[in-house]
């Protein structure tokens, strides 16, 4: 006879709530939890909802087709994201850095160019253009990663 340590299987004792959408069932969880997910559902809803209007008020403005709305919320959506990689993802490292360290952007800029990376430089990261191969050793020790890190970070997933 098993004893209820070596059961693998149980009955549980707890309920959960359904999650509807316009009706229809797209989920259960527990009730302590309910609440706080539809919070964030109708607000992200309410977002988009302002984020259409905001474009919709864009393209009216600048004499531009309304059938392109999803298109421009599609690119601001996409601009709004953190970047996960290229160098976009680097310049938001380094800022991150920054905060990490407690300076200000004037002793960061001297912080980088004692690390190899010119101000002139540091200026072209920040602002999105191609990161030199040279610069990934520099980059590597400000941020505390090792070279192939940020190297995987500035060439995204190989697939």
């Amino acid at each position: 006879m098993m004893t209820k340590e070596e059961s693998p299987w149980e009955c549980g004792m707890g309920f959960y709530v359904p999650i509807l959408n316009q009706g229809e069932l797209v989920g259960i969880c527990k009730p302590e939890y309910a609440e706080e997910i539809l919070e964030v559902m109708n607000e992200q809803e309410r977002l988009r909802k302002a984020l259409r209007l905001a474009c919709l008020d864009l393209l009216r403005r600048v004499g531009g087709k309304r059938t392109r709305v999803n298109d421009l919320m599609q690119k601001y959506i996409a601009l709004a994201e953190r970047p996960k990689y290229g160098p976009r993802a680097i310049a938001l490292l380094l800022r991150e850095r920054q905060d990490q360290l407690q300076v200000s952007g004037h002793e960061f800029i001297k912080f980088c160019d004692i690390h190899k990376i010119s101000p002139e430089e540091l200026k072209d990261i920040y602002a999105g253009k191609p990161v030199d191969n040279t610069l990934i050793a520099p980059i590597a020790r400000i941020l505390g990663k090792t070279n192939i890190e940020v190297q995987e970070i500035l060439d995204g997933p190989n697939e």
